[in-house]
């Protein structure tokens, strides 16, 4: 800690021309009498400090004195914050938020662009339950910590499996977490509103050596979509502009698609107004869907 905060008054210092005993100390959140030692050791390491005694006085840098290689561009700055206030928004933790503060100190003033309004695409109770579950798997994920869930199918089943959670993936506007399932002995991609209970596992799981990319393999097939006219707007959410031919009547959106996944909940968001093209396998499978929900 003590290398860090010495590190710190540094950084104040060069960002700073003048910095007093009681701001660093405010700062730091530690004694003026500790301030006091570490700038005796900084100068005992070699640092130019330079104090003025008085009302007005404090500590400042030899003007020659600078970190090229610990500075950042503007660019940069907003970069590593915007993406702390990303993982802030989502996980909650502490130690960000003091790395925050920290970071701040090369940027007086930074007013970050990013704002995270929802983890899902679900309702506002929906996604607080969303993000408390991230926070969870996140703690989970770090100390590689097995844990019991009772999860609910896409078919309604329920299963109470034993997993090892390795990575969150967002998708289509969804959290996932990849995870090792003890019941399958492979890995598994569970969607997190599904997961109704977990909680820590009696056993552990080893972490497997091989690849959750090996086991999972994408199988890409191209797919053809056309949607009406008034979803021009809500099509960039989704796709690329070359994946994008605007007609004068319709939208024709080409893209590949890893089949290994399920695209009909997506395909069924847009109602009447899409229509599959290719494949047709695809077709007569959304034909089979639409068809169970008219004779339930």
């Amino acid at each position: 800690m003590k290398i860090e905060r010495m590190f710190a008054i540094v950084v104040f210092l060069l960002h700073k021309r003048l910095v007093s005993a009681e701001e660093l100390a405010e700062k730091l959140e530690v004694s003026k009498r500790t301030i006091y030692r570490d700038i005796d050791s900084l100068c005992a390491a070699g640092v130019p400090i330079i104090s003025y005694l008085g009302k007005n006085g404090g500590f400042t840098l030899s003007e020659r004195y600078q970190l090229d290689k610990l500075t950042f561009s503007d660019t940069e700055k907003k970069l590593v914050m915007d993406s702390l206030t990303l993982e802030q928004e989502l996980f909650k933790g502490r130690q960000l938020s003091t790395l925050q503060q920290k970071l701040a100190l090369f940027q007086e003033a930074h007013h970050t662009s990013f704002t995270l309004a929802s983890a899902t695409l679900h309702r506002d109770a929906i996604e607080q339950e969303t993000k408390n579950k991230i926070q969870q798997l996140f703690t989970f994920i770090q100390q590689e910590q097995a844990i019991e869930i009772s999860y609910v199918a896409q078919n309604g089943l329920f299963t109470t499996r034993t997993v090892l959670p390795i990575k969150l993936h967002l998708q289509n506007g969804s959290w996932y977490i990849e995870a090792f399932c003890q019941m399958r002995e492979a890995y598994r991609f569970f969607k997190l509103t599904r997961i109704r209970k977990m909680e820590t596992a009696d056993s552990s799981i080893d972490k497997p050596l091989h690849s959750s990319q090996a086991e999972r393999p994408a199988q890409l097939e191209k797919i053809i979509l056309q949607f009406s006219l008034s979803e021009h707007g809500k099509l960039y959410d989704f796709f690329t502009e070359e994946e994008l031919v605007i007609q004068q009547e319709h939208i024709i959106a080409t893209f590949f698609y890893d089949i290994t996944n399920d695209l009909l909940p997506f395909i069924r968001m847009f109602g009447s107004k899409v229509k599959i093209l290719a494949p047709a396998w695809l077709q007569q499978k959304h034909l089979q869907e639409i068809q169970k929900i008219l004779k339930s």
